[in-house]
């Protein structure tokens, strides 16, 4: 048994353009439910949410950088979902 000493989580990412072109997820946008409404706050993803920037600035750094959001994918969004430049 651990008895002591202090957790660490390490997060490995990876790419595998074969797989993501081939995934059922990527092509099919019905797995898909639309979304019940905004975000919580908490959970905005910058990389990910394509309203993150109606909700929050863009992270330190990155206010000119290429970012690519794909979720909710089209025609999956919450009512009243914001433009696609929307910003605070």
């Amino acid at each position: 048994n651990i008895e002591s000493g202090t957790r660490m989580n390490l997060i490995v990412w990876s790419h595998n353009k074969a797989w993501r072109r081939a995934h059922p997820t990527r092509l099919r946008r019905e797995f898909y439910a639309k979304e019940d409404g905004p975000p919580d706050e908490v959970c905005l993803s910058y990389t990910h949410d394509r309203d993150y920037l109606a909700y929050r600035k863009p992270p330190k750094g990155r206010a000119g950088g290429r970012n690519r959001p794909w979720c909710p994918p089209e025609g999956k969004e919450y009512e009243n979902f914001p433009d696609s430049d929307a910003s605070m």
